[in-house]
């Protein structure tokens, strides 16, 4: 396939999933496991979600877009990320991806929502100071599974994994819920040597509808997502290098959504980052993100330390921070 039918059929894609569907009803509200749309690290949320394109995301490849895993240098990669996030909950990430050389490389990720502590209420007993007292239950989301990738040329690589996800509730005596599902992500690279300019496309989050109530036929969608994105040095600059990217989310429930980043590199030691999300979040809630990282190297070991600011208008600010080995 030539050169000039890839670009086409790229920017094809970009304008399908770009143009608004103002007909459409927006089904909002309607899937169901949306922490799989989280940010799973703490640079992609200093970029606003725009790093799907990225080849130098370590471990955290594996639950960005698996494809970009054949880029992971030496032996391998380990990384983990955690935030506070609304109402005290926890967002708690983990990868680990091996290189295999000329047979690509396998991963493995973790991604979950922790509610904590939440008081049992009943319709009788909203203020939990009668037969509910004391009583607390939690809700935990989990999504874990392994992934591969590999190299089909030089500049185009493929990747994908399988996870196993699920949702429930625990602590409440009688009153346990647990649904789960098998979920497919599948993801592709393309580079070039002209800017460091480089697209990436991913399939996310696709399988089943999950069931939360017994002996009902009602389902729950999951929350796919397709996100494509480019990014580029737009030019050279006399100290450090900066990138430009930018991505465009389809979701399954909302229209197409535009997300923006901005990273500088000072002598690829120590990052600055912004970014902004348009569509549904931007425009309601969500603010600006800002970032910010730190690279060390010493012999085959590497560490990459980064932390995330995210503003939102009606609800807590989020604070991420990430840590990456590679080995």
């Amino acid at each position: 396939m030539s050169l000039f039918i890839r670009w086409c059929m790229v920017a094809v894609v970009v304008l399908a999933f770009s143009s608004p569907a103002h007909a459409q009803v927006e089904k909002v509200g309607t899937a169901a496991v949306k922490f799989l749309t989280l940010d799973s690290n703490a640079r992609v949320a200093g970029l606003a979600s725009s790093a799907s394109s990225y080849t130098d995301l370590g471990a955290f490849s594996a639950l960005t877009n698996q494809a970009s895993m054949v880029f992971v240098d030496g032996t391998g990669a380990v990384g983990v990320s955690y935030a506070r996030y609304f109402a005290d909950m926890t967002l708690f990430s983990a990868a680990l991806v091996w290189n295999l050389g000329d047979n690509g490389a396998i991963g493995l990720g973790v991604h979950s929502l922790l509610s904590g502590d939440i008081p049992f209420t009943t319709a009788t007993d909203p203020l939990h100071v009668g037969d509910t007292a004391g009583q607390n239950f939690s809700v935990t989301d989990m999504a874990i599974g392994p992934s591969y990738a590999r190299r089909l040329t030089d500049s185009f690589s493929v990747g994908g994994s399988l996870k196993f996800v699920s949702e429930g509730t625990s602590g409440a005596t009688g009153f346990d819920r647990t649904s789960r599902a098998i979920a497919v992500d599948a993801g592709t690279i393309y580079t070039t040597d002209y800017r460091n300019f480089r697209i990436g496309a991913t399939f996310q989050n696709f399988g089943p509808d999950m069931q939360f109530i017994d002996d009902s036929s009602a389902r729950d969608l999951l929350p796919t997502t397709f996100r494509i994105g480019v990014a580029g040095e737009p030019a050279e600059l006399p100290v450090g290098s900066v990138m430009i990217s930018a991505e465009i989310w389809k979701l399954r429930e909302y229209e197409s959504v535009v997300n923006l980043g901005i990273e500088y590199w000072v002598n690829d030691y120590i990052a600055g980052r912004v970014g902004w999300k348009g569509g549904y979040s931007g425009g309601e809630d969500e603010g600006v993100s800002a970032g910010a990282g730190l690279r060390f190297s010493q012999g085959e070991l590497s560490l990459n330390v980064d932390y995330a600011y995210t503003q939102f208008e009606l609800l807590d600010d989020i604070h991420r921070i990430s840590i990456g080995v590679g080995f």
